[in-house]
């Protein structure tokens, strides 16, 4: 199942939205942000199926 996370850039401030299949776990990882394209780690936080939390910081 996938599900959208809208994300605060820790760099720039500006947010963007981003795909998250919920079925794969729990999960982190690596993006760019889309408007100043610095890197950030997502950690997110899946039981039984749904999104309990989110972690963005730095890279």
């Amino acid at each position: 199942m996938r599900d959208a996370l809208t994300l605060e850039c820790p760099h720039c401030g500006e947010t963007f939205s981003l795909a998250l299949d919920v079925s794969e776990g729990s999960a982190e990882f690596v993006v760019d942000c889309e408007v100043c394209c610095r890197p950030m780690t997502v950690a997110v936080t899946i039981e039984d199926g749904e999104l309990v939390d989110v972690q963005v910081s730095e890279e």
